[in-house]
């Protein structure tokens, strides 16, 4: 090698491992960002997908009653309430894919309704709940009260 070359070589330099580090912990800290905004973004949506669900639940309840005189389902576990939904067309939810039962949070929760039947003086009716995705700490929320629901008068029992 000549001294030209050396010389060359020794004015040609790189980027220097701190500079490797500062680029690498800035895409990291925008990496969290985003993944924390899209975290946000699917839980919101599932909440609404959740309470679209809970909505679709309380207007079938109220066709079985416009179908049914007025009355609404005497069941008293998900399995038996679910039946007598699916005995009008109005009010089926056998082709919707919404499942009756306790909610937890878990994958799919947001096709999960909580039906609780109404039972007091003066009071029939039910309440329609489903998981709160987004909710801070999250948990099942209330979503709609059908029929005679005075909720002073109500003793709630969910159906199991």
């Amino acid at each position: 090698m000549t001294l030209n070359k050396i010389k060359t070589l020794k004015d040609e330099r790189g980027f220097t491992i701190v500079e490797l580090l500062i680029v690498i912990v800035v895409i990291a800290i925008l990496a969290a960002i985003v993944i924390v905004a899209y975290n946000g973004i699917q839980n919101r949506a599932k909440t609404q997908s959740a309470n679209a669900s809970a909505t679709v639940i309380q207007k079938k309840i109220e066709a079985y009653a416009a179908a049914n005189n007025g009355n609404y389902p005497t069941a008293t576990t998900n399995a038996t309430f679910t039946t007598a939904l699916n005995t009008y067309t109005e009010s089926s939810i056998a082709s919707s894919g919404i499942t009756l039962g306790t909610p937890t949070g878990a994958a799919g929760d947001e096709k999960k309704i909580e039906v609780s039947t109404c039972s007091g003086v003066g009071a029939t009716g039910y309440r329609v709940r489903y998981w709160d995705f987004s909710a801070s700490p999250a948990a099942i929320s209330t979503n709609v009260l059908t029929g005679n629901t005075n909720s002073v008068a109500c003793t709630w029992t969910p159906l199991t």
